[in-house]
């Protein structure tokens, strides 16, 4: 590696730990020079690599299918970084690799003074940050606390930015959108699927559907869906979304996602990922069940809903990334 590297964020896994580092690194580049900042990831963080808005930013992607193997890899990586580098400031924001990645820094302390940060976006930790607790120098937390320990430091939740390009849709039409994540979401699917069997057909042709399916699952649902709508628009990952022009969302309960939709509207029904380690996504949810209001039960009505276009939720911190940011290098 050419360059002098300053700042190091980790993320992998799933879209709930990458996205959140990406914003990291786009706001940091514009007051850090991008040259000097090393983004590591793994397969799946690969895949959304064209987010990052400088193409002078540092990428590590080191495929994290067999965790013996990245491990390895990742330390005869990290070896010759870490000599040549000192005073690094690290984050990990979620999933397997962040732990290998701050450990190994960590050991380098005795002669690095490396600083190591986690960043954790649900309303618990989850099973890689319980391990890289005991190690971080500072916890950012999304979900306020009555009482925070000292290491913890509470900064909101993440949130995608407004300011981009956003899709036009057919406002003719009731428009309805499915979020299952980077990972899918069988039950999302069947549920709405079932609902959809249950509507005339007067009422479906005016519903226009789009539906987010990764690959894997593409086929099968693609087939059961045009059995009963011909309406529908399938996309993996789309970042030009505006929730304000849909009628009715339909989503998971990863912190991203509630979080960016109940900034825009409330016009949502959330189902938590029932695969969840640690039920995260119900924690989450219930804990916005408290403080808001949205859909409690999945109704597709038979006509446009008129929504306030100037609805914010007051609980949402849309610069959380940026008190991080400015913690970081105060």
């Amino acid at each position: 590696m050419i360059n002098k590297i300053n700042y190091v964020a980790i993320a992998g896994d799933s879209g709930g730990h990458i996205f959140p580092a990406i914003k990291y690194i786009n706001e940091l580049s514009q007051i850090k020079n991008p040259k000097n900042i090393l983004f590591i990831t793994n397969n799946v963080g690969s895949e959304f690599c064209d987010q990052i808005n400088s193409k002078n930013v540092n990428l590590c992607i080191i495929n994290s299918r067999n965790k013996f193997l990245f491990i390895l890899n990742i330390t005869k990586y990290l070896i010759p970084l870490l000599i040549r580098n000192r005073k690094l400031i690290l984050i990990g924001f979620g999933g397997f690799i962040t732990t290998p990645v701050l450990y190994i820094s960590k050991f380098f302390n005795i002669i690095n003074s490396n600083k190591i940060y986690i960043h954790e976006q649900n309303y618990i930790l989850g099973l890689a940050n319980k391990i890289n607790y005991f190690i971080a120098d500072k916890v950012f937390t999304s979900f306020p606390s009555k009482k925070l320990n000292k290491k913890e430091i509470y900064v909101g939740n993440f949130f995608n930015s407004l300011d981009k390009d956003t899709e036009e849709l057919n406002q003719n039409y009731i428009n309805i959108l499915l979020l299952g994540g980077s990972g899918g979401s069988l039950e999302l699917n069947n549920i709405l699927l079932s609902k959809l069997k249950n509507l005339d057909k007067e009422l479906l042709n005016k519903v226009k559907l789009s539906v987010q399916i990764p690959i894997n699952y593409f086929k099968k649902y693609q087939e059961n869906y045009l059995k009963i709508i011909k309406n529908i628009n399938f996309f993996k990952f789309n970042n030009n979304l505006d929730y304000t022009n849909y009628d009715l969302i339909i989503s998971r309960s990863g912190s991203g996602s509630l979080n960016d939709i109940l900034y825009c509207t409330d016009s949502v029904y959330f189902v938590p990922h029932l695969n969840s380690r640690d039920g995260h996504q119900s924690l989450n949810l219930d804990f916005y069940r408290k403080h808001s209001n949205f859909l409690d039960k999945l109704e597709i009505l038979d006509f446009k809903k008129k929504t306030n276009p100037f609805y914010i939720n007051s609980l949402i911190n849309p610069f959380s990334i940026n008190k991080i940011i400015c913690y970081l290098t105060r």
